[in-house]
């Protein structure tokens, strides 16, 4: 038996067109949240490896400063950072250190741009024993390596910097050294 009427069911046109509407809004905006998020994660992870370039840097000094012979340590400037001329015990002959000979920790021109400014302005603080030069950390500021010695106390700081997607990272590392011997 039919009564005439049309049975209805489902949704109208227009009611799928309004949730279809609603729901790319909503992926829109998860979407941009998500790419948000990731941009700022890349960058945190480019700013903690800077950071750990600049702790590895100042530490590094800072074991082999607080070994050194006290009364032999020379601190100078040059290219406009702090320069480091020390002795480090290698051996002990009768109770007495044998010292080694002078390690140097100081800055060179880097071949690296790490600020992107189309000069090669940067530093890399570099140890050099023997003739042989080894690479400690790069990207330092001009005048980015800083010692301060205060009676037995060295104070150490490492400034780095590096182009992150057009904007700069600068990242300052600092730590002290009780000079030992």
């Amino acid at each position: 038996m039919s009564t005439g009427r049309l049975a209805e069911a489902g949704f109208s046109l227009v009611a799928v067109l309004i949730g279809a509407t609603i729901m790319i809004a909503v992926a829109a905006a998860c979407l941009g949240a998500q790419l948000a998020a990731t941009k700022l994660m890349n960058e945190s992870v480019a700013r903690s490896q800077l950071e750990e370039t600049a702790i590895f840097g100042a530490k590094e000094v800072a074991y082999e400063a607080r070994w050194a012979d006290g009364a032999a340590l020379v601190l100078s400037t040059e290219n406009g950072s702090s320069r480091i001329d020390l002795h480090t015990p290698v051996n002990y002959v009768a109770g007495n250190p044998v010292w080694s000979t002078t390690i140097t920790y100081h800055v060179v021109p880097s071949p690296n741009d790490a600020n992107g400014n189309g000069i090669h302005d940067e530093g890399m603080l570099v140890r050099v024993q023997n003739g042989k030069s080894t690479v400690i950390c790069d990207a330092l500021v001009t005048g980015g390596f800083t010692a301060t010695r205060t009676g037995d106390s060295l104070a150490l700081q490492v400034r780095l910097l590096k182009l992150y997607r057009g904007r700069p990272l600068t990242v300052v590392a600092a730590t002290s050294a009780t000079i030992r011997n």
